[in-house]
């Protein structure tokens, strides 16, 4: 992961860059989630969608990232949208 301000770049599955803005970072349940929207136009991503991921962390310090369930996107949503 690469960050630039609000801007953080993250390999895809098929190792391209993908940019995405930090919409928010939340906490929930004990952890860290971020709320990204990517900076440019994805086949299967509007514009105005964004991307829950819960950040995780190596031994080494190096942070990852982990897609989450309905269940969960739903939680942070409704944390997002009462103003954090």
């Amino acid at each position: 992961m690469k960050k630039d301000e609000n801007i953080i770049t993250l390999n895809g599955e098929k190792g391209e860059k993908l940019s995405f803005y930090v919409d928010a970072e939340l906490e929930y349940d004990g952890y860290k989630y971020l709320v990204l929207r990517p900076v440019d136009k994805f086949d299967d991503l509007d514009a105005d969608q964004a991307i829950v991921f819960r950040v995780e962390e190596t031994e080494e310090g190096e942070e990852y990232f982990i897609e989450q369930d309905d269940e969960i996107i739903n939680a942070i949503e409704d944390i997002y949208n009462s103003g954090c």
